[in-house]
């Protein structure tokens, strides 16, 4: 008979569910990841595990944003909030004397590089 109490662990059965579970959405990430050559250290990212948190409290059923929405009204969200950061520290370069620059570039890979020079 199976335990029932809320401090009772948990069954071998749904262990192997849970495991079986998170190695179907692992694999899901991995094919859109592999799909669109997206490069594997984007899991390093500072914004990969928060991304992971969002999606699973929307639940199933949550549709993604589509194209025109990432690359027009998102991209203008996240080029606000960078504007906002920046002025931040603007205030500070008034003090300091220091410039921000960034210079960017896309090697043959594809991989994206932005070089910051303060």
């Amino acid at each position: 008979m199976p335990r029932t109490t809320p401090g009772a662990q948990p069954t071998l059965k749904s262990v192997l569910q849970t495991k079986e579970v998170m190695e179907k959405c692992d694999l899901a990430i991995s094919k859109w990841m592999i799909d669109d050559s997206v490069p594997f250290n984007a899991t390093n990212s500072a914004y990969y595990q928060p991304m992971i948190d969002a999606l699973c409290s929307m639940g199933p059923g949550y549709k993604g944003p589509n194209y025109y929405r990432v690359r027009g009204h998102l991209l203008n969200k996240w080029v606000e909030d960078v504007k906002k950061h920046v002025n931040d520290f603007q205030s500070i370069w008034k003090k300091t004397g220091c410039t921000l620059m960034a210079d960017g570039w896309t090697d043959r890979s594809r991989r994206t590089l932005i070089n910051f020079l303060v």
